[in-house]
């Protein structure tokens, strides 16, 4: 509207137009409001993105690192295993097959081979001569 048909209207009709106005301004307000929450929730869900790669990265690390230890321990166990072969005086083919053998086997011969000494048996099932010499 120009001045000059804001003038030529009476009172009741500005006070009309006015009230249009307000409404229009509460209602870009309103939506101003709603902009800005979604804005926030759209920079914390940012945020949050953020965090989870970093956690994840860091997860990742506690794995490579309990992989490396894993490691560690199976060469020490395969290394035991070997000496103890020595140790007994074992055949080439008992070597052999150690060496053969993946690492979940070797874990597993060493746990029986350690369980059966426990019980006082050798690997044999015989009772072992510290235990028939204490009887």
């Amino acid at each position: 509207m120009t001045d000059k048909e804001l003038k030529k209207l009476n009172r009741a009709d500005l006070l009309e137009l006015l009230l249009e106005q307000s409404r229009e301004i509460d209602r870009l307000q309103a939506e101003l409001a709603d902009t800005k929450e979604a804005l926030m929730e759209r920079n914390l869900k940012i945020e949050a993105c953020g965090s989870i790669a970093e956690a994840a990265a860091e997860v990742n690390s506690l794995f490579h690192a309990a992989q490396r230890a894993a490691d560690m321990y199976l060469l020490n166990v395969q290394r035991i295993c070997a000496e103890k072969a020595e140790e007994a005086g074992a055949s080439d083919a008992w070597e052999a097959a150690m060496r053969e053998m993946n690492p979940a086997e070797i874990v597993t011969a060493e746990v029986k081979t350690l369980e059966e000494s426990i019980d006082g048996k050798t690997p044999s099932g015989r009772a072992s001569d510290n235990r028939t010499a204490e009887e």
